[in-house]
């Protein structure tokens, strides 16, 4: 008789026999490690550190770190462009396996270095941490990064098709502007006027959920190739986070000043995530201003 244990590796092997078997996919430990030690870190650790200490000056880090995520989103959306001619619809709603077409290891070792760059935009959270800017670091800043490790192993693990291919696409795009949006930030308070647009980059990441949600609710009715495990928790994240980017932008936006700038003890969105109690001037956190003119 097959055993609960047995039944659950099965359920869990059923994804690119070459992608699952490298580091961070092989075994769940090591993801779980590195969540759960990010966890820990930027909550309990992290904070009880620095909480007697003078903020790390890494501005220069931090513009880096952003301008090369934005490279590599660049490069991902840049070099998947070409495998789309090759599968046309199987990219979307067909089983992916080496045997009928040669390209899929290329893909998902594409796919597999976008995971990998999820565990390193972690670091988001732990330069709030390093720079003293508590206030920024919410239960959802923290769920969101946390989730997405989750995610992609129990994607990898069990995925064999490809429309994940697609949501990660539309997630690049939207991930390529809004770290170019944090770079600029991180410039300094005489690039401010270059980041008008933080509305539209909030409306652009609603659009993404919203586009995400109904095309998995297609992929759904048409009976796709997928892991139904995966479709319906990629479903929940994106109904999740398209109510909770709805939610920000009607606490921020639609309370604006007559100058055109969010009201005050509005929120300030972390990479997707906001934090409570910031006063805003043009979409830029005072108190972030002022961090980033001690540094200079």
């Amino acid at each position: 008789m097959t055993t609960t244990i047995e039944r659950f590796e099965d359920y869990w092997s059923g994804g690119d026999p070459v992608t699952m078997n490298r580091f961070l996919t092989k075994t769940i430990t090591p993801m779980l490690t590195i969540v759960t030690s990010y966890v820990l870190f930027v909550t309990l650790v992290g904070p009880s550190i620095m909480r007697e200490r003078k903020p790390i000056p890494i501005r220069r880090m931090i513009i880096v770190y952003n301008f090369g995520l934005v490279a590599f989103y660049l490069y991902f959306l840049l070099r998947g462009a070409f495998f789309i001619p090759v599968l046309g619809f199987q990219f979307i709603c067909g089983s992916l396996n080496s045997y009928e077409t040669p390209i899929i290891p290329d893909i998902f070792d594409l796919g597999y270095q976008l995971y990998v760059v999820r565990y390193i935009e972690l670091l988001d959270t732990v330069f709030l941490v390093l720079t003293k800017k508590f206030n920024m670091i919410t239960p959802l800043h923290v769920f969101h990064h946390s989730i997405v490790p989750i995610f992609g192993w129990f994607g990898f693990r069990s995925e064999s098709s490809g429309y994940l291919a697609v949501f990660m696409a539309v997630n690049c795009l939207v991930h390529i502007v809004m770290y170019t949006y944090y770079a600029i930030a991180a410039l300094g308070p005489k690039y401010q006027k270059y980041i008008w647009w933080k509305k539209y980059l909030t409306s652009l990441q609603i659009l993404q959920f919203f586009v995400m949600t109904f095309y998995l609710n297609i992929m759904y009715a048409l009976g796709c190739v997928t892991s139904k495990f995966i479709l319906m928790f990629c479903t929940f994240l994106s109904v999740l986070f398209f109510f909770l980017f709805i939610n920000y932008y009607k606490r921020v936006y639609k309370h604006e000043n007559k100058d055109g700038s969010p009201q005050k003890n509005g929120v300030h969105e972390t990479n997707g995530i906001h934090a409570k109690n910031m006063q805003h001037k043009n979409g830029f956190p005072a108190a972030y201003k002022n961090d980033l003119k001690k540094e200079e």
